[in-house]
């Protein structure tokens, strides 16, 4: 019988199975982890630079202010006439107006691109007595192309609205509108009188935020003390009086002032009056409109309506 012997080393090392190291194992997948996650964010990243810039070049869209505006008051008004240099509206009162544009401003830092506000005007040809002008705000539709809305708005004059006549305004961080001064000039025997019109695009369209009297007039042949009687006694007779309102000497101005933007709801505006009536200075005294958001229009006090 064979004595049992102890294996000897090599054969103990001979019958051991051989593992790879494990620390390799670990650091191996480590690398692949590390070189996959880059892999992935390296392409997230191009990805994400193409959508930006696709997209930025999708909204930015620029205007030829000229182009636009010949495209629209085309569209708007019809054939420019080269010869009396402006464009034949007929208006829906059948009446044919020369329509010029007198005011235009190009914003190149909107949210989408540029916008475009510009205003029309014209008065009959035919020597009537009425006046039109036109308000337009042109910008991006969001599709790479352009959208606009526009209000015709008509008023009784024999003079069309003038480049002195609009102002162009900031009333917000995120709102620009006009204001419009329009000459009621269309009957003599009455005072004439200057409207202060404020406008700006709401929700799809050219919005009417305020009206107020900036200017009137009136000059009768009579002395202002006599004028002022008969006007006393018209004013007295009240429903029994004449129709026709007796003239007194009126020479008042109503300046305004719209306040330092700061934030996103329209500032106020200050309206101050001045002049003479009567021969004598008015006397000194302020409104401040205040806007109202749910209504989006200003607010006018009714002493200031009265005036």
């Amino acid at each position: 019988m064979e004595d049992l012997k102890e294996p000897t080393a090599a054969a103990q090392a001979a019958a051991t199975p051989v593992r790879p190291a494990r620390p390799r194992r670990r650091w191996g997948r480590i690398v692949l982890y590390v070189l996959a996650t880059v892999g992935v964010l390296a392409l997230a990243l191009v990805a994400l630079a193409y959508y930006l810039n696709a997209k930025e070049a999708r909204k930015r869209v620029a205007i030829d202010e000229a182009a636009v505006i010949d495209s629209v008051m085309g569209e708007t008004y019809g054939k420019y006439s080269a010869t009396k240099k402006g464009w034949l509206y007929v208006g829906d009162d059948d009446v044919t107006y020369l329509m010029r544009v007198v005011q235009q401003a190009k914003i190149p830092d909107g949210a989408d691109g540029d916008e475009l506000y510009f205003v029309a005007s014209g008065n009959d040809v035919n020597g009537g007595t009425n006046a039109v002008y036109g308000v337009f705000y042109v910008h991006p539709d969001g599709k790479d192309g352009l959208s606009q809305e526009n209000t015709q708005i008509r008023y009784p004059s024999t003079a069309p609205v003038r480049p002195e006549q609009v102002h162009f305004e900031a009333l917000s961080d995120n709102l620009w509108g006009w204001v419009i001064k329009t000459r009621d000039d269309a009957d003599p025997g009455y005072a004439v009188t200057t409207t202060n019109t404020v406008l700006a695009p709401h929700d799809g369209q050219i919005a009417v935020l305020a009206e107020f009297v900036a200017a009137r007039d009136a000059m009768p042949a009579k002395s202002c003390e006599e004028a002022k009687a008969k006007w006393d006694a018209w004013d007295k007779a009240g429903e029994e009086g004449d129709f026709e309102i007796p003239l007194r000497c009126d020479k008042r101005r109503w300046t305004y002032r719209t306040a330092t933007v700061n934030g996103n709801i329209p500032v106020p505006i200050t309206v101050t009056a001045g002049g003479t009536l009567d021969g004598k200075p008015v006397e000194a005294r302020s409104w401040k409109l205040m806007f109202d958001r749910k209504s989006f229009t200003y607010t006018i006090p009714d002493d200031l309506k009265e005036q």
